[in-house]
């Protein structure tokens, strides 16, 4: 029984996402790395997976290539 209800729907709301990716740069690898991120709306989980893992490189979004998404 759950007698935080406030709690267990904010918590709902934000689906946590893994993935794992690559840097590309003149066709080569570069790089690679994991990204978590929470998000609400799981059609913009990409795209915000994406961002973070190029600010976490210091590149553009073009350069990332997501591997593999899982939903945690």
């Amino acid at each position: 029984m759950c007698t935080s209800a406030p709690e267990a729907i904010r918590a709902a709301s934000h689906r946590h996402y893994f993935a794992d990716y690559e840097v590309y740069d003149a066709g080569q690898r570069i790089a690679w790395g994991q990204v978590t991120i929470a998000c609400e709306a799981p059609d913009l989980a990409v795209q915000a997976l994406r961002a973070r893992a190029a600010a976490q490189q210091g590149v553009a979004a073009g350069a990332i290539r997501l591997r593999c998404i899982s939903r945690l």
